[in-house]
């Protein structure tokens, strides 16, 4: 299940529970592009701590998606992912190695609101390197 949580305008704000299905990630996706339609780049906040699995559909779709925003990671400017497991956590490291433009953490379940704080400090109408 996805919770679209209040946030900036140009941070995407989301908590996952359970297992997350293509609806989620369709809504997720969803209210991602209408940012991305507002500004030049965005940030994410996603709370994975109460997370369980993602469906085979979700996993394609995420695919799908990846694949058609090639070339326009920079947009995504900053990543704050909420999670006390540890492979999310080496998961997120690994990734701002493949994604150079940006800048990803981690922060414990008690740091919710310092991850929205941290997303929520880039300026969204720098252009995307």
């Amino acid at each position: 299940m996805i919770e679209i949580l209040d946030s900036p305008p140009h941070v995407g704000a989301y908590r996952f529970t359970g297992q997350l299905t293509g609806e989620d990630y369709d809504a997720c996706i969803a209210d991602l592009e209408t940012r991305l339609a507002r500004f030049p780049r965005i940030a994410v906040v996603s709370d994975l701590s109460e997370m369980h699995g993602v469906s085979l559909d979700a996993v394609g779709k995420d695919l799908r998606y990846a694949a058609s925003r090639l070339g326009q990671f920079g947009r995504f400017a900053r990543a704050a992912i909420v999670t006390d497991k540890r492979w999310l956590v080496a998961a997120t490291e690994f990734a701002g190695h493949l994604l150079p433009n940006t800048e990803a953490r981690t922060f414990a379940q008690e740091e919710r609101t310092t991850a929205l704080a941290w997303a929520a400090e880039l300026d969204p109408h720098t252009p995307a390197p």
